[in-house]
């Protein structure tokens, strides 16, 4: 096929012949590109699922630091009662 295509460019001038050469080349490069292009593409894919994994760590560190919250919450609920406790005991002076 390729000789087909030489010989039908050279019986048509010299452009057809340049149009053929730059066809074939273009060809070979958009086949190397291609190439680059999936590698990059399965590059990417691996990184994004460390940033998934990122992303469900910070929502775990998230809901641990809700649950220090809700914690802390009630201690503090705490101290006041206690507080309020020692008042009333110590009729007030405190």
């Amino acid at each position: 096929m390729t000789e087909e295509m030489i010989s039908t460019a050279v019986a048509n001038g010299l452009w057809a012949v340049l149009f053929c050469v730059l066809l074939v080349y273009e060809l070979r490069d958009s086949r190397k590109r291609e190439s680059r292009y999936t590698l990059t593409i399965s590059s990417l894919s691996d990184r994004l699922g460390a940033v998934n994994g990122i992303g469900t760590a910070v929502t775990a560190v998230g809901e641990e630091l809700a649950a220090v919250r809700d914690v802390t919450d009630a201690v503090k609920t705490d101290t006041a009662d206690i507080r309020a406790d020692v008042k009333k005991l110590a009729g007030g002076a405190v």
